[in-house]
């Protein structure tokens, strides 16, 4: 028995794949060589080559299925691709930029098709026809073609990594870090998906043997299914809990109930062609039990969600988490009272779902800008109507709708509200500056203190407009100092920030050459109304010791409290300009 092919069967199996995949290889191929050739000129855009990069990654899926599509159909249905490709056309020129990054929208869509797209690849070959054998069989080999072409593709790439690191130590030829980047993007790309493609069956529905391994089986039978008894028990018990305390749900168990649904989900696929000839209790009787069971936790779902969304209106995360929910409960229903329970309906449905959620004025972007814009009116009229004195939790809720909308870019929507458009009043490029400076305009007073202030109080200097004099100084450097990290340092000198005192130290080893109190500084930067864009004078510390000058200019500041039991704030961390005078160097 041949355990290693010949090249020529390496090549004839290659040009075989290629001629059942053309659109998808060359796809493929035409987006790894410009992702090489972006990482060689070492000229990469985040909004330039960055959408191109991600049009390529996205297509791949897409095309895959498209082709699987076809292959149901005796007419010439070319005109799919066509489609497919103007799709991702649409998308690349779709793109949203924020501050020459590409837009939070843009990668959340950009996800939401990439999902689909699997999707598809799971479903493609049975939209118009089905066979629960065949399609187990299917989803089988799609799952068996992934590991062995990621396998393949690592075990390649590890190779050739190894070869490069012998010729550059033992020949001393200098490898430059970008070509082992380079060899993982050849092998993720081209290698990974050309062995992906290449052994799939063509005559898919064909395939009706069942050959359902003992591994399989144990995995279900011992893992799966026991996994979904103990999230069951763990979400009734907490059900009971919420009955006996008579308290609303937390939002998390929102995540633990649609983790259950999907489990189970995907232990129905691995039972369903032979749930009703297997000779496990377990496997049988999992379909209806499970689903009856579900129903009551999918209500649990439904008044975690609706509690979080009353309370703080809905973003993006919710409302996925609200389709998920409703998707949830139908997809259940439809196992419970359908008598053909067809599982491609798992994806097939999820798929058009994730598709449609994610434009028009019903999607997750317009109606997330939507609920938070009419939140910031809400709350911005509870706050002037009691002359911008309020509850501290209400003006923190105010200042996260503010950072959520200037995060997607959408900070004029609250002109109609405020009186101007905070885009235009406030002309900056800075994203983080154009929502303090919003804040600090609106001159809120919290009227109260929260009991916890960790990380409560961050000042910042106005960076933007200063200019550092090195004059009487040998050298500069920014520095990031944490009560938790003791590796701060410039040249020989080490800067530790000391707990509970406000305190930096400066030692070179175990020598310490003084200590800079930043006691007077912190009292001085309490006592101001706002707490961006400071002066210098109140952000800088200059002190004189034996061995050298030292002038600290503080561009940040957070103070925080140690414990609960704490009283006062200290300085928990700081970003510094370090400007540094040698005397023995006079």
């Amino acid at each position: 028995m041949k355990i290693i092919p010949s090249l020529d069967e390496i090549l004839s199996k290659a040009k075989n794949t290629f001629n059942r995949f053309p659109i998808t290889l060359a796809w493929v191929v035409i987006g790894t060589f410009f992702t090489l050739f972006t990482i060689e000129a070492d000229t990469f855009d985040r909004t330039a080559n960055g959408k191109i990069i991600l049009t390529f990654v996205l297509g791949v899926s897409w095309l895959i299925a498209t082709r699987f599509l076809k292959e149901q159909f005796k007419k010439n249905l070319s005109w799919l691709f066509i489609v497919v490709l103007g799709f991702l056309v649409v998308f690349y020129f779709t793109f949203e930029t924020n501050e020459n990054k590409i837009h939070q929208n843009t990668l959340t869509r950009f996800a939401l098709y990439f999902i689909a797209g699997h999707l598809f690849v799971m479903i493609a070959p049975f939209i118009t026809k089905w066979n629960k054998s065949a399609y187990f069989n299917y989803l089988k080999s799609v799952f068996i073609s992934i590991v062995r072409s990621l396998f393949f593709s690592l075990i390649l790439y590890l190779g050739i990594v190894v070869a490069l690191l012998a010729v550059k130590h033992l020949f001393n030829i200098n490898v430059k870090g970008d070509r082992f980047l380079q060899v993982f993007v050849i092998c993720i790309g081209i290698v990974n998906t050309w062995i992906y493609l290449s052994d799939f069956p063509k005559d898919i529905h064909n395939q009706l043997a069942i050959n359902y391994t003992k591994a399989l089986e144990v995995l279900v039978k011992y893992i799966l299914i026991p996994l979904v008894i103990l999230y069951l028990i763990i979400l009734y018990a907490y059900s009971l809990k919420i009955v006996i305390n008579w308290n609303l749900p937390k939002g998390w168990v929102s995540y633990l109930v649609i983790a259950l649904s999907f489990l189970g989900f995907i232990v129905q696929t691995l039972i369903n062609p032979i749930q009703k000839t297997t000779s496990s209790r377990a496997i049988r009787r999992f379909h209806p039990w499970f689903y009856y069971l579900l129903l009551p936790l999918i209500g649990l779902l439904f008044v975690a969600i609706f509690r979080r969304v009353n309370e703080y209106g809905i973003t993006e995360n919710r409302y996925f988490v609200l389709v998920l929910a409703f998707w949830i409960l139908a997809m259940t229903l439809y196992m419970i009272f359908s008598k053909q329970q067809k599982i491609k309906i798992f994806p097939l449905s999820l798929a058009i779902i994730t598709l449609l959620v994610s434009f028009g004025f019903w999607g997750a972007f317009s109606v997330s800008s939507k609920s938070q814009v009419q939140r910031f009116e809400k709350v911005y009229t509870d706050i002037k109507n009691t002359d911008f004195s309020t509850t501290f939790e209400k003006k923190n809720q105010l200042r996260s709708i503010i950072r959520y909308l200037n995060k997607k870019d959408e900070l004029e929507k609250v002109t109609a509200t405020i009186g101007y458009n905070p885009k235009t009043v406030f002309k900056t490029e800075s994203h983080w500056q154009l929502q303090e400076k919003l804040m600090d305009t609106l001159n809120i007073k919290a009227t109260d203190r929260p009991e916890k202030l960790y990380g409560a109080y961050y000042y910042n200097l106005d960076d933007f407009n200063i200019t550092l004099d090195l004059k009487n100084y040998d050298f500069l450097k920014r520095l990031y100092i944490n009560l938790h990290e003791n590796k701060n340092s410039i040249n020989q000198y080490q800067f530790t920030l000391t707990e509970r005192s406000n305190i930096l130290k400066i030692s070179t080893g175990e020598d310490l050459i003084g200590e800079i109190d930043c006691t007077e500084m912190i009292k001085n930067l309490k006592n101001q109304e706002l707490n961006y864009n400071l002066p210098l004078d109140l952000m800088t510390i200059e002190q004189h010791f034996e061995m050298l000058n030292v002038k600290l200019v503080f561009q940040s500041i957070n103070l925080s409290k140690i414990d609960d039991n704490a009283l006062e704030e200290y300085l928990s961390n700081a970003t510094i300009y370090v400007l540094i005078k040698e005397k023995d160097a006079e």
